[in-house]
C-alpha cells in the first residue's frame, strides 16, 4: 500500500496567509497613498503660497520706503523676504508693476468712492506670481499668483485656475 505525501502542515497556512497578507498591503495602498500624495500637495502648495506672501509684503515694503517703483528688483524683494534657497531653488518669482499713472487713477477713483470708514488697498502690481522651475516635484511652469486687481490669490494650491488673465495683465502687446 503506498501513501500520497501530504504537504506539511505549515506549509498549508502558509498557502492562505500569504495571499490574505498580499490583499491586505494592497488595500492599505490604495487608501494611503492618496492620502499622503494630498498631504504633500497641500504642504507644497502651503510651502509657496507663504513665500509668495511674504514676497508681496516685501515688494510693498520696498515700494512704500522708496515711494517709487523705480530700482526695485525681484532679487531685492527675495532678500528682503527671507524667502529660503530651498525655496527659490524650485521656484521662480515676478512682479508685473502698474505704469505710474494706471496706479494714480485708480488710487484717485478709490478715494473718491470711498463715502465710509474703510481700507481703499489699491495695489502698486497687477500680479506677483511664483512659476514653478523645471526639476520642481509639481511640474514646471505651475503658477501661483496674487492679482493685485482682486487682491486674491489663484492657482496651485488656492483654486482650480491655471494661468491668469494674460490680456488683464498685459493689455497692449
Amino acid at each position: 500500500m503506498t501513501t500520497t505525501p501530504t504537504a506539511p502542515p505549515r506549509r498549508k497556512k502558509l498557502r492562505y496567509i500569504l495571499p490574505l497578507v498580499l490583499i491586505i498591503l494592497i488595500v492599505l495602498a490604495a487608501v494611503l497613498v492618496p492620502r499622503y500624495n494630498r498631504y504633500l500637495r497641500e504642504r507644497r502648495a502651503k510651502e509657496v503660497r507663504t513665500a509668495l506672501e511674504a514676497f508681496r509684503a516685501a515688494a510693498d515694503q520696498t515700494w512704500k520706503t522708496k515711494g517709487s517703483i523705480s530700482g526695485i528688483t525681484v532679487e531685492e524683494c527675495l532678500k528682503t523676504a527671507a524667502i529660503s534657497p530651498k525655496v527659490t531653488a524650485k521656484w521662480q518669482f515676478v512682479i508685473a508693476w502698474k505704469m505710474t499713472d494706471i496706479y494714480t487713477t485708480e488710487m484717485v477713483d478709490k478715494l473718491q468712492d470711498v463715502n465710509t470708514n474703510e481700507l481703499a488697498y489699491v495695489s502698486p502690481y497687477k500680479m506677483v506670481m511664483a512659476v514653478a522651475k523645471a526639476g520642481n516635484p509639481v511640474g514646471e511652469g505651475v503658477k501661483i499668483w496674487y492679482d493685485g486687481e482682486t487682491n486674491s490669490y489663484h492657482g496651485f494650491g488656492v483654486d482650480s485656475r491655471i494661468e491668469p488673465d494674460w490680456s488683464a495683465v498685459f493689455p497692449n502687446p
